[in-house]
């Protein structure tokens, strides 16, 4: 099995130039000579630009049956997964997501050594991004786990990318006592009825309880404690968030910073992967 990992397109390019084969860019479906081996074109959907930070091209050798694993491995042998962020200018990525629900619909496009292609239908998008400090940047994945049975010289990756955004932030305070289930309005966030299971707490309601971006608990003391998120899911129409605390809950006020303005932006994206031997 060969594998490259953490190839990006600033560091990796003197390397791919002497040693790896090239995928060069398609244009009016023919293949014109010299390109590096990874491109990523990703037009700006408004304020945001994307950046491929690293692509992992696991590929085995020829001849293997791809039915078959190595033991302690878990997945398949085979995967191309390419990493990127997005960062935005203005506003905010929020730390909800809509991929696991929504996956996009970025194609993935075979391209072998006499420039015949294949499609290899839908990538998947990764479901547990990363996110900077001020909510400017964040990551993504998109990844194939299936490759054809003949070489390839590289990939296509292209289509939009679900991608949570709002425009600013808003500060909210509410009286609690974890005496009273609920309901509890949070500035405009619905909690319909909440469970206390010692240092952490579960909100249910609707699905304004996304527009929550941090939250703390005001003690009767003064102390402000920082929650940090834990779970979350959704059935239907129903949302349910777990916050874990360093301390028992009792009365006090909920204080949160809200989202503002909440929308999915499709950011289109354009990767083509050069197989990297």
């Amino acid at each position: 099995m060969q594998l490259r990992q953490g190839i990006t397109p600033t560091s990796a390019s003197p390397w791919m130039k002497s040693h790896a084969l090239t995928l060069p860019l398609i244009a009016a479906a023919a293949l014109l000579a010299g390109a590096p081996a990874v491109h990523a074109q990703a037009p700006a959907q408004g304020d945001i630009d994307v950046k491929v930070m690293g692509v992992t091209f696991i590929e085995p050798p020829p001849g293997r049956d791809k039915n078959l694993v190595a033991f302690g491995v878990l997945g398949g042998m085979e995967k191309v997964e390419i990493t990127a962020v997005a960062t935005t200018r203005a506003g905010l990525f929020t730390d909800y997501t809509n991929s696991f629900f929504d996956k996009g619909d970025v194609r993935v496009t075979a391209v072998f050594p006499d420039k015949s292609t294949q499609s290899l239908g839908q990538a998947e998008v990764g479901g547990f991004p990363k996110f900077s400090a001020d909510a400017r940047t964040r990551s993504f994945s998109l990844s194939l786990n299936r490759l054809p049975d003949r070489t390839v010289t590289g990939l296509i990756f292209e289509g939009t990318v679900p991608l949570s955004v709002a425009k600013r932030t808003k500060k909210a305070a509410q009286a609690f006592d974890p005496d009273k289930p609920g309901p509890v309005k949070l500035g405009g966030v619905e909690i319909k009825q909440f469970k206390v299971d010692g240092k952490s707490v579960q909100f249910l309601g609707n699905d304004t309880l996304q527009r929550i971006k941090t939250l703390s608990f005001k003690l009767p003391s003064g102390q402000v404690v920082r929650a940090e998120r834990g779970g979350w899911g959704r059935m239907n129409n129903e949302f349910q968030q777990t916050w874990n605390f360093d301390t028992a809950l009792s009365r006090g006020e909920l204080q949160a910073d809200l989202y503002e303005e909440m929308e999915t932006v499709r950011q289109p994206v354009r990767f083509a992967i050069g197989r990297p031997w």
